[in-house]
């Protein structure tokens, strides 16, 4: 049995939760702060639809690359601490390369590059937060940090256009900067002491092969990817810059993106709390079905009204089919192979944040956003639809192979 801690721990580890949680808002907001207008401002100095792609595609891609060795170089050396540190400060040098406006595509291509290779150290960040916890209350733990990065999330993209008007493009990358190496210095404080030393890893490459083979692990993680592939596409990278096509202000363009996470923070509460297992697969039918339709209304419309009805079904798909799918992918997995099994899903599902801005960015270049956003959604639904039909397939069958 757990003993109880004395007020002073009880202090200490409140202090801790807190300084985490203002973090994770801080590194979340400097994550964030300039991404509505993100896509104008690399258009303002590439020549193409897509380039603009391709620079805003570099987020995904490096997460992809180091998310995955990031959590095995964790696991094997117990040393979160540094790791997570100097991934904050990868945000803030990133924005901080994108905010001189040299004018450069490779610039913007590596100041997204080093936001991107940033998101790696997230995984660990859950895992040092989930130790301030007892096991009986992971799910508190898990949710609580995501609130955290709502939260910061939505404030910053409220923000973005009144910093444009304050100080034009490069004032939203100055204060990630900033907002990023504060988050920094906050976990390298909050974190002293409570790294993992002197233990032996149970990770091992065949271990961690074994996990990514597994269709339970892998199916959600494709599906994941897919619905990625779209949403990153349409509201992340071309969605801004059709609204500015049609008059939005750059206030009405972060609000825009705004009402996206407002949504998506809603239903994420939903899914989480009130989906049951029996009813996921309807839940995650209904919720391609929805971005499948908030795609077809960013295609067809002419107003900012009509933008912001498109941007808010998806978030609220989003929210439904994100945590759905992170569950299925986890669910299966014994205890010490969850950590990388989440890591593998996330790797997995930012390969579709990197081609939906690449793929979306030459598919507007030839035929246009509007077309674009109708192809995103004409493939995303069934692609992930198939896909569901087959992770239930073979969860089905891995539960009577089990009981046999």
């Amino acid at each position: 049995m757990q003993r109880p801690l004395s007020t002073t721990a009880r202090q200490t580890r409140l202090g801790k939760v807190t300084a985490f949680f203002l973090a994770s808002v801080l590194y979340w907001a400097a994550q964030y702060v300039y991404v509505p207008t993100l896509p104008a401002y690399v258009k303002s100095s590439v020549a193409s639809l897509a380039a603009v792609g391709v620079v805003l595609s570099m987020y995904g891609l490096w997460s992809a690359i180091l998310r995955v060795p990031t959590g095995i170089f964790v696991d094997a050396s117990r040393r979160e601490r540094p790791v997570v540190v100097i991934g904050f400060f990868l945000a803030s040098a990133g924005a901080l390369v994108m905010g001189r406006r040299s004018g450069s595509t490779g610039a913007l291509i590596l100041g997204r590059a080093l936001t991107g290779a940033s998101t790696a150290t997230w995984v660990p960040v859950m895992v040092m937060f989930s130790r301030f916890f007892p096991a009986e209350r992971m799910i508190f733990a898990t949710s609580l940090l995501a609130a955290s990065t709502s939260a910061g999330q939505v404030i910053a993209t409220a923000c973005t256009g009144y910093l444009n008007g304050l100080g034009g493009y490069s004032l939203a990358f100055y204060t990630g900067a900033v907002l990023a190496a504060c988050a920094a210095l906050i976990i390298w404080a909050a974190s002293a002491r409570t790294e993992r030393r002197g233990l032996t890893s149970t990770v091992s490459a065949r271990s961690i092969l074994a996990v990514f083979v597994r269709p339970e692990v892998l199916l959600p993680s494709l599906t994941s990817a897919v619905c990625q592939f779209g949403l990153w596409a349409i509201v992340y990278s071309f969605l801004p810059l059709l609204a500015r096509q049609i008059g939005a202000s750059d206030v009405a363009v972060s609000l825009l993106l705004t009402f996206n996470l407002l949504a998506n923070t809603a239903t994420n509460v939903f899914a989480t709390l009130r989906v049951s297992v029996a009813m996921r697969r309807r839940w995650l039918l209904l919720s391609f079905v929805a971005f499948a339709v908030g795609a077809g209304v960013a295609a067809l419309a002419h107003s900012v009204a009509g933008l912001s009805c498109a941007t808010i079904v998806i978030g609220a798909a989003n929210g439904i089919f994100y945590p759905l799918l992170v569950g299925l992918s986890i669910e299966s997995v014994d205890t010490a192979h969850r950590s990388t099994a989440m890591g593998i899903h996330q790797a997995i599902y930012a390969l579709g944040m990197f081609a939906g801005p690449w793929a979306g960015g030459i598919l507007s270049d030839a035929l246009g956003m509007r077309v674009m956003f109708g192809i995103m959604g004409a493939f995303c639904l069934p692609t992930a639809s198939a896909l569901v039909f087959f992770i239930d397939r073979k969860r089905v069958t891995g539960l009577a192979d089990r009981d046999s």
